[in-house]
């Protein structure tokens, strides 16, 4: 993807300027704008969302102070020779200036609140709210649209980049309007008032009888806990239909907003921006300033799943933060939702998007540096990437306060990445890939006993596979369904615990079929694939310590299992049952783990040795000298690579992109071929966090 004005690859950074100091400094965003330019940085995102100021510009009034700003950042903006596109739509109708305050979305159709009083969030299946939201873009870009960023997708689209939405969450409208939408869609859902009641534990006479109190989750009420998720209770139904309502409303949503926006203009190029945190792994937790995970920035609290609204856009994105939940650093965090955007945007151009101007975090970007985080994109496929920011609140879009060392490396970066894409011609290979837990993922929040641990065992695998120099995909099960499970010959399927609520008959049917044809199936401990599709008995065990080839490994999470019958791999320390077990299956296997092993892989520390173990040599999985799913995958799928943890390899048909997450130098001459560093310092030394790409002899 190449932005026209330019001729290079697409890096986009958003430049906020309702903050202060640009929203009274012209010097401050002149000088902003320069140094946006000096990093390497070619098209800015200004954030134009849908407030009055324009409707009124629109009329022919005088702009505002506001809008008189951003009209002079677009003339420098020109002036400095970079192009520039919109943030044009927001989750709700908010001005933040010239103090933060909720406005209410005018110019569309608002919620309802349960007082009755006007809500602060739009009615995302309005058709007067998106008529308003298509209104603006279209006046956007009548006014604003010379200098408008052009990129060439696909070779030879001429589209217009637009962030078409900015953090969507749907919110329920307590309106005769919005109660009667939810009570259709409960009857659509249920088939049956008696169903619904048996759920539900009700004795409604009709779906039109029921209140909001009854069906809607009260945020400020009880919290549903694991023993709500595990037993299937009446609040527990409550809480996870609200969720995929919101699902659906936000997929229908994108639906006819693409339609629209096609309409106004073929050439837009919707990229909305469904997540500024991050996805599935890392939400807007601070321990440090005592800020709780989750809310409305946990993905799942929101009911989305991108994976679905993937389709109904031209480029389905999200921004990264390279944490774990804890807030501590992991480049793999980002690595795994980069691939995450790979495979929502199957076969077209993608960009991956970052969360450069963040601070907080325990300082990641002095750990994690931005030229390892553009590498991370390089190595994804992607062909360019957004990122936010500059001229920002608080702890986001602060780019314009880091230090130097900071700035030296996006520019760096941004200069490699330019040199670089045009070589990468051929596609990303494939190996293997990860089963995202989707209905996990969209219903049970961080807050729920065992969640921020179960979310980890998707990326603990991810990592895992990375370190055995593989190219990892993450596949969402529709999409595993539909049988591209052939590309592949390894598939992991981590934790899920919701996986039955919505049991996918096609995707079992292919796991099977990927199985008896000869690929290697991983699958963690409590997973109900193992029973439902291929009939491998399990049942639960207590928590010990596991012996592999003569080494003892302590485990540190909760799940454990015992499996009858296979070729146990791995067994218990006292109880001597089957701990890892190895099941032929026609021309494959399933190896089943009875851990969750993605998250014990990531376990950084481990307790005290548990006293009736004596002095035994245990260690955590982290620094155990054999790993029984490693060494299975191994004796499968021998690496074609060199191998060393820490190192991410991605293969492309002419390349490789290798990054370098580790503190350490590596010597990648393993690898022949012409090598392009970020950092070079010798011909074959690859420096500590950061990238090179290789291309391959003929």
């Amino acid at each position: 993807m190449r932005e026209k004005n330019s001729g290079n690859p697409y890096i986009n950074l958003w430049f906020g300027n309702f903050f202060e100091p640009a929203f009274s400094s012209e010097e401050f965003r002149t000088e902003g704008i320069d140094r946006i330019r000096d990093m390497g940085f070619n098209s800015i995102l200004l954030d134009s969302k849908a407030w009055q100021d324009f409707f009124d510009r629109y009329a022919g009034q005088e702009a505002t102070q506001y809008v008189a700003a951003q009209e002079h950042m677009i003339s420098e903006i020109q002036k400095s020779g970079l192009s520039h596109c919109f943030l044009a739509i927001y989750l709700n109708g908010d001005n933040l200036y010239p103090n933060i305050r909720y406005s209410p979305p005018v110019f569309g159709e608002e919620t309802t609140a349960p007082s009755g009083e006007p809500g602060k969030w739009y009615k995302y299946w309005s058709e007067r709210a998106q008529a308003s939201m298509t209104e603006h873009v279209k006046e956007l870009y009548a006014l604003y649209g010379k200098n408008a960023t052009r990129v060439s997708v696909n070779g030879t689209e001429d589209r217009l980049p637009l962030c078409s939405m900015w953090d969507p969450i749907v919110a329920f409208s307590f309106d005769k309007e919005g109660i009667s939408r939810y009570q259709t869609w409960l009857e659509e859902r249920y088939g049956s008032i008696e169903a619904f009641n048996q759920a539900y534990g009700l004795s409604a006479e009709s779906f039109s009888a029921i209140t909001p109190d009854e069906y809607w989750y009260d945020e400020n009420g009880a919290k549903p806990t694991a023993w709500d998720f595990q037993e299937h209770t009446p609040l527990f139904r409550r809480y996870t239909d609200n969720l995929r309502w919101k699902a659906e409303e936000l997929t229908r949503y994108f639906r006819s907003m693409q339609e629209k926006l096609h309409a106004l203009d073929p050439a837009l190029y919707t990229s909305p921006v469904l997540s500024q945190w991050g996805m599935f792994f890392n939400v807007s937790s601070q321990p440090r300033f005592r800020r709780e995970p989750g809310g409305l920035w946990d993905t799942c609290q929101r009911g989305i799943d991108p994976y679905r609204i993937a389709p109904h856009v031209d480029n389905c994105t999200f921004l990264t933060v390279p944490i774990l939940e804890d807030s501590s650093p992991s480049a793999y965090a980002s690595s795994c939702q980069n691939s995450m955007m790979r495979a929502m945007n199957p076969d077209r151009e993608f960009t991956v998007g970052f969360y450069l101007g963040r601070y907080l975090y325990y300082d990641i970007y002095n750990v994690i540096t931005p030229c390892e985080m553009i590498g991370m994109a390089a190595a994804s496929g992607a062909s360019g990437y957004q990122s936010y920011g500059y001229g920002g609140l608080d702890d986001g879009g602060v780019m314009h306060k880091l230090h130097d060392p900071f700035v030296s490396s996006v520019r760096t970066g941004n200069q490699w990445l330019k040199r670089i894409l045009p070589k990468i011609n051929g596609r990303r290979l494939t190996q293997a890939a990860v089963l995202y837990p989707a209905q996990m993922a969209l219903t049970e929040p961080y807050f729920v006993e065992g969640n921020p641990r179960r979310r980890q065992d998707l990326l603990g695998y991810y990592q895992s596979l990375c370190d055995l120099g593989l190219n990892v995909d993450v596949l969402h099960p529709d999409q595993a369904a539909q049988g591209i499970l052939d590309q592949y010959r390894i598939l992991a399927v981590p934790a899920d615990s919701c996986y039955e609520e919505e049991i996918n008959p096609q995707f079992e049917a292919q796991a099977v079929r990927f199985v008896e044809e000869g690929g290697l199936l991983l699958v963690s401990a409590g997973h109900p694939l193992l029973r439902r599709a291929f009939g491998i008995a399990s049942e639960s065990h207590p928590a010990q310590c596991i012996r592999y080839r003569g080494e003892g490994i302590i485990p540190g999470g909760e799940v454990f299992e015992c499996y009858t019958g296979g070729e146990a791999l791995a067994v218990y320390e006292d109880s001597g049952k089957p701990a890892v077990c190895r099941f032929p299956v026609g021309k494959g296997a399933v190896l089943a783990l009875g851990m969750e092993y993605g998250a014990e892989y990531l376990m950084q520390e481990t307790g005290a040795v548990p006293v009736p173990y004596g002095n035994r040599d245990l260690y955590p999985l982290c620094v155990a000298e054999h790993d029984p799913m490693q060494e299975a995958v191994s004796a499968f799928l021998p690496a074609r690579v060199p191998v060393q943890r820490g190192i991410e390899t991605a293969e492309f048909e002419d390349c490789y992109v290798v990054v370098n997450h580790t503190s350490y130098p590596w010597d990648c001459s393993g690898l022949p071929g012409k090598k392009e560093f970020q950092l070079p310092a010798g011909e074959s030394l690859l420096l500590p966090h950061s990238a090179v790409l290789i291309e391959k002899t003929v």
